[in-house]
């Protein structure tokens, strides 16, 4: 089949944190997936937007990342972070794990605002500046200064978006959008909503996401 005959392009929503390091192999193992749907498939596009999730809601800010990870899985920790290193280099990152952990909300706070600021292509490089910083180079976060850093990467006005995270805009729209992704009976992540219709959770191989593409478009057609 072509997707020629197709009204629109491939609507993928990504439910992530910010902090969840397996969010960050999925995001590679999508770009993956994407780029061999496009050689396959020449008219394939897709449409990508971020939901937020909140592995803790509770936590405070400017915590030792490696003394959580240690409260958190015990004895495991050090299996743990050894085998999210060697995923993380099969999919070309380096995972660090020292430096600071804090609560999410901002960064989601964040995401959504370069999506209603400048769309998303802003959007999607907030997303990959937060996740290069937070676990390449061991930045907090939730330091409004790392924040306004992303913000210029995707190339938002400084200044503009200090005053929005100064402000309380947008945090009952993010927990709201948080709440109904939990109501949709998401209880983990990275998990992707395609065409609003088919799920796959966690950070699948490109060739699931590639025999997924193909289900969904076979779907629409029949």
């Amino acid at each position: 089949f072509t997707f020629m005959d197709l009204d629109k392009t491939l609507d993928i929503s990504i439910v992530l944190d910010t902090v969840c390091p397996w969010c960050y192999i999925g995001k590679r193992r999508l770009e993956k997936a994407i780029g061999l749907a496009k050689e396959k498939w020449p008219e394939f596009s897709v449409a990508i937007d971020y939901l937020p999730y909140q592995l803790d809601s509770r936590m405070g800010n400017g915590l030792d990342k490696a003394e959580l990870y240690k409260k958190k899985f015990g004895d495991r920790a050090e299996g743990m972070i050894k085998r999210m290193s060697d995923a993380g280099k099969a999919d070309g990152i380096e995972f660090r794990f020292a430096g600071k952990m804090s609560n999410t909300l901002e960064s989601h706070r964040l995401i959504d605002y370069a999506m209603r600021k400048n769309g998303a292509d802003a959007q999607e490089k907030v997303v990959e500046s937060l996740m290069h910083r937070y676990f390449e180079n061991e930045e907090d976060i939730g330091d409004t200064q790392v924040l306004l850093a992303a913000a210029e990467d995707a190339g938002l006005d400084r200044q503009e978006t200090a005053r929005y995270l100064e402000s309380t805009e947008g945090v009952d729209e993010v927990k709201e959008k948080a709440s109904r992704v939990q109501g949709k009976g998401i209880s983990g992540v990275p998990f992707y909503i395609i065409n609003n219709r088919f799920g796959i959770s966690g950070a699948e191989t490109p060739e699931v996401f590639l025999d997924a593409f193909a289900k969904v478009f076979d779907k629409c057609q029949s």
